[in-house]
């Protein structure tokens, strides 16, 4: 038995204003000014975001439930599913997502947007910054997804034949 560890690497920063770069700190205000789009009329939990192309366009996203709930869909999903419909050869550079909710570190992409990002990443040969908050707490900032997602499930296994 070989047994091994796994370590990750993020910035924390106090808050907004907590030496993060202008294009972020603008990303997440905008994020945050968004969440009043959000539709989240069973669970009222709240989630925005924010997005950066290469070509420095920025495409917002919100949390959208159904009483159905299967159905919904989450802010960052719909944020890169919009990015990628609009403007499918620009690469995502930047992706933040923020929520009403406070508590004191930031809630993190659910599994699902984990593996939408991930395949983006992988398509894309480079790397999306994450970048967490919520309400007032702490900012995360993560290089990749891969920070979020080390072992995730890669869709060129499905190409090859044989």
């Amino acid at each position: 038995m070989n047994k091994k560890t796994l370590n990750i690497e993020f910035s924390e920063h106090e808050n907004i204003a907590d030496g993060l770069p202008d294009n972020t700190a603008h990303l997440l205000a905008l994020a945050d000014d968004n969440l009043k789009n959000a539709y989240a009329p069973y669970s009222n939990f709240k989630v925005s975001s924010a997005l950066q192309l290469e070509n420095k366009k920025v495409i917002l996203g919100t949390n959208q439930e159904n009483a159905a709930y299967p159905s919904g869909l989450c802010a960052e999903r719909v944020a890169i599913f919009s990015a990628k419909s609009q403007y499918p050869n620009q690469k995502v550079e930047k992706l933040v997502i923020t929520t009403e909710q406070y508590r004191e570190q930031p809630f993190s992409p659910c599994g699902a947007c984990r593996q939408v990002i991930a395949e983006y990443e992988q398509q894309q040969k480079s790397p999306i910054e994450i970048t967490l908050k919520a309400g007032n707490s702490k900012v995360w900032v993560f290089k990749s997804i891969g920070d979020l997602l080390p072992f995730s499930f890669d869709g060129d296994v499905l190409l090859k034949k044989g």
